[in-house]
């Protein structure tokens, strides 16, 4: 026990033997290209005696004793001296980067590694090197994060789980970031809640503001928290839209129904012969399944026949048709703000230009998409947000400047504003850009670039979710899918050298 007490840690070396030796010597060959046996350093050209196979004392302790500098030396070499990172990390974790890009990024199941022919590793060992990237990815993103930031948040349930996936939204080194925090389930006892109190536990702290769906449990979760709720403007569309079909929906179930009975099997081969289309079917949770069945309805027009006995009950009278063309021709320009608002990096001053240019031709959707909507919570911050962006800050109101208050920073910095027209805009979305005109003005307030005017990408993690959770993997827990997923997302915080730092730090421990 004495012993113990009197022992001194040893430090990992920061450069194994074999990365030192690689780094200051190459090997002399004779004339006739064969090794000699002997390494020559590159620093200052003296001979050392190496045998293959042997070890690396006798070329290390020229290093250390002529080129005392020689642990700096290698720290500063650039990628093009060195010609690669990779010499400066252990094989080992080189080969076990290269497991977690395939789980990871490949979607593999996790018992992949143990039936490869390469150096295989067990899963317990794979998912527990895992585990410690996962620590030092998160203390990578809270060193990034700042003490003011806001909160993106939705809801999924797969199977009997209910999982509730978190983003932070800040402003980072390189613009706005939106990391993934969390995405665990919310209901693991019996007495747990999907209300406002049960999403509270986890996200306090220095939340400024809330993105997320209009729904009544986020509206009460920002009331509580005393943050503003940012609307996802896809959402608002979608109920929009919603509202817009309804007076069509007769019309709409009966190209529905047809669809339906396209993908039949006997159906489906008679189309075949004819064309390469296949039909579609809509969805009740994404409005744009229904463009995307009305558009291929008349394409499939033409390959559709009266004659067939079994179609032609189902087929839209001509009545129908002419409704469901005009309605079509009608959806193209909403559609055009849809995709636009799948974009990343838009702001609320992009969204509200789309909106407002909407409502221009369809004025009937302004109970969802109108700047007072009862939807939007809190309306005075959308509205200020808007006009900061606009550069209108001197019409902003008493009850605006209030709810800006606690994003107001006291450094005013000149920043750059974004241009008014996006280069991947198209259709009617573009003509809504061109027409901007923003005038330019020093920011006064913080974090306002960081709101998202959407939470797609919380929706886009739902999906790669679904695409992890294959049916050969219903049993991953969901602490590993969580795991999983918080990697993939997050992989511009880790890289080979995250793994090697912690595999270093294993062994030492």
């Amino acid at each position: 026990m004495i012993a113990n007490l009197v022992a001194t840690t040893q430090h990992p070396q920061p450069f194994t033997p074999r990365q030192i030796a690689a780094f200051f010597f190459k090997p002399v060959l004779d004339e006739e290209g064969e090794i000699t046996g002997y390494h020559a350093c590159k620093a200052c050209g003296k001979r050392r005696k190496h045998a293959p196979g042997s070890g690396y004392t006798n070329l290390v302790t020229h290093v250390r004793a002529s080129h005392p500098r020689f642990e700096s030396e290698m720290r500063d070499a650039s990628a093009a001296a060195t010609g690669t990172l990779v010499p400066w990390v252990s094989q080992k974790a080189s080969n076990r980067y290269a497991w977690f890009k395939w789980v990871v990024e490949g979607n593999l199941p996790l018992t992949f590694c143990e039936n490869t022919n390469l150096a295989p590793v067990s899963v317990g060992t794979l998912i527990s090197n895992m585990e410690d990237v996962t620590k030092a990815v998160e203390r990578a993103i809270g060193e990034e994060m700042p003490d003011e930031f806001g909160i993106m948040l939705d809801d999924w349930s797969h199977g009997t789980e209910h999982f509730l996936a978190v983003y932070a939204c800040y402003d980072g080194p390189n613009g706005p970031s939106h990391p993934l925090l969390s995405m665990a389930p919310i209901m693991e006892e019996p007495d747990d809640q999907l209300s406002a109190d049960g999403h509270l536990l986890a996200i306090e702290r220095g939340c400024k503001f809330l993105v997320g769906d209009n729904c009544s449990v986020n509206k009460r979760l920002a009331d509580i928290m005393g943050v503003p709720l940012v609307g996802c403007a896809s959402h608002r569309l979608n109920l929009a839209v919603r509202d817009y079909l309804a007076p069509h929906e007769l019309a709409l179930e009966e190209v529905q129904q047809l669809m339906c009975k396209l993908r039949t099997l006997k159906q489906a081969a008679k189309l075949r012969l004819k064309t390469s289309l296949v039909p579609i079917m809509r969805q009740d949770t994404r409005w744009s399944s229904t463009f995307m069945m009305l558009k291929r309805y008349y394409k499939l027009q033409e390959f559709l026949s009266a004659d067939d006995d079994e179609l032609a009950d189902m087929l839209p009278s001509r009545t129908t048709h002419r409704q469901l063309e005009g309605l079509l021709s009608k959806l193209r320009c909403v559609e055009s703000v849809s995709k636009m608002l799948q974009s990343d990096g838009l702001t609320l001053l992009d969204a509200r230009d789309f909106f407002d240019g909407l409502l221009e031709v369809r004025p009937s959707m302004s109970k969802y998409l109108a700047p007072d909507a009862d939807t939007i919570h809190p309306q005075a911050f959308e509205a200020a947000v808007v006009k900061v962006f606009a550069g209108k800050t001197v019409e902003l109101t008493a009850r605006e400047l209030a709810v800006l208050e606690p994003f107001r920073q006291l450094e005013v910095a000149a920043t750059s504003v974004s241009p008014a027209c996006r280069p991947d805009a198209d259709g009617f979305a573009l003509q809504i850009l061109k027409r901007r005109k923003v005038s330019t003005e020093p920011a006064r307030y913080k974090l306002l670039s960081a709101i998202p005017s959407t939470s797609i990408v919380v929706e886009r993690l739902f999906s790669v979710a679904r695409a992890v959770l294959r049916l050969e993997r219903h049993r991953m827990s969901p602490v590993t899918l969580e795991m999983i997923l918080f990697l993939k997302i997050n992989a511009r915080f880790w890289n080979i050298a995250t793994v090697d730092s912690c595999l270093s730090t294993m062994q030492v421990n």
